[in-house]
């Protein structure tokens, strides 16, 4: 747009040019659209079944595989993040997080099996600490 096409105060001020503004798309108006197309929305065992896929198949396949625009987006999503050494950690720790849950950790407050003693601190004699 230049210069000479913009028209110095087309509307007051505080106005706005478009005050609905741009209608809003929910996730449920998107999802139903995609259903009416005939996508289905991927399942837990259908994404597992994928990732299995991908670790047997050798990585020229894969990157023929992620290059067709007709695969299925999550599916080249997968492919390319496991190619990539910036991503592959990550994916693999997610891949795994979401098959099998993600693991436990714990911090051992103790020494050797043995709990920890509170330490005593003797403030001298006839002092005696807050709250006796």
């Amino acid at each position: 747009m230049a210069k000479d096409d913009i028209v110095e105060h087309q509307w007051e001020k505080g106005q706005s040019g478009n005050p609905k503004g741009r209608p809003k798309k929910s996730f449920s108006s998107i999802n139903a659209q995609l259903k009416q197309e005939g996508i289905e929305p991927l399942k837990k065992s259908e994404l597992m079944d994928a990732y299995a896929m991908v670790f047997n198949t050798s990585e020229a396949r894969l990157k023929e595989i992620a290059a067709d625009k007709e695969t299925p987006y999550a599916l080249r999503i997968i492919i390319l993040e496991l190619n990539s050494s910036k991503t592959r950690s990550r994916a693999m720790q997610d891949y795994r997080d979401y098959c099998f849950g993600r693991a436990r950790e714990s911090i051992d407050h103790t020494t050797k099996g043995k709990e920890i003693a509170p330490t005593v601190i003797n403030l001298g004699p006839g002092v005696k600490p807050e709250g006796e």
